[in-house]
């Protein structure tokens, strides 16, 4: 189970840094300049408008809906935690800021559904 679980976690720590490589520049493209666009900068506004948005992977199938965002030290965002949609959804799972692309009213990602659903679940409660 332990190395099943690693497996996964590691491909889905490749599929992020691939999908980060194709990105050109956060600044330029996707979400980073979308938020600053909207809400006049960087930090906990950009963030704050994330929240409750609707993530679409390939093909437009709904994956689920951005619960957190979290923050680097200096305020912009690194992570997104995403509640997965459907019956087994557990917990959020975590994807990079700068692999998600405004696409329309929501957000988007080049992950399949089978993808998404692979990834770890992340424990927010703390413990």
């Amino acid at each position: 189970m332990k190395i099943a679980l690693v497996t996964v976690l590691g491909f889905a720590l490749a599929v992020a840094s691939q999908v980060q490589a194709q990105i050109p520049s956060a600044s330029t493209s996707g979400v980073n300049a979308a938020a600053r666009m909207q809400d006049g900068g960087p930090g906990g506004s950009s963030a704050a408008s994330l929240e409750g948005r609707t993530v679409r992977g390939q093909g437009g199938v709904v994956l689920g809906h951005v619960e957190r965002v979290i923050l680097r030290a200096d305020g912009s965002p690194v992570q997104v935690l995403v509640r997965p949609k459907g019956p087994r959804a557990g917990g959020p799972r975590s994807l990079a800021y700068s692999s998600l692309r405004v696409d329309g009213d929501g957000l988007s990602i080049p992950l399949n559904q089978a993808e998404f659903n692979a990834m770890p679940a992340i424990d927010v409660t703390g413990k």
